[in-house]
């Protein structure tokens, strides 16, 4: 009991690139949360509802990979295994080099890349 407390106690923010996803989540009009913590303790960024399915959104920076590789870390890849298996949850992740690479675009065409992408992760 009291490790879990210690364990989902930690600091919780938010990063730029996550408030935008969330923005264009919010665009979308998808309905989700953010800064969720779990039964398991684990905190997710976004826990989106869809036709009474949840689904969990982690919005991945670069300290989530090995070096500058495209490759998860350690800490990530059991954090992800363990919501699924803990929490009986899909994990989707958002890296930030496959989001900014929309966010690159002319506006009106990331305008449109943004619910595309989304709803492509989405099913």
């Amino acid at each position: 009991e009291h490790c879990l407390k210690v364990f989902s106690s930690s600091d919780l923010s938010q990063s730029r690139l996550q408030n935008d996803v969330a923005r264009a989540l919010h665009n979308m009009g998808v309905t989700f949360e953010e800064e969720v913590i779990l039964n398991s303790g684990y905190s997710i960024d976004l826990l989106v509802s869809i036709n009474e399915k949840e689904i969990a959104i982690e919005v991945d920076g670069p300290s989530h990979f090995i070096g500058k590789s495209k490759k998860p870390n350690g800490k990530t890849r059991l954090k992800r295994r363990q919501i699924r298996a803990l929490d009986n949850l899909e994990v989707i992740s958002v890296p930030y080099w496959e989001w900014d690479a929309i966010k690159e675009m002319p506006e009106g065409d990331k305008l449109k890349g943004q619910p595309r992408y989304l709803e492509k992760l989405l099913g």
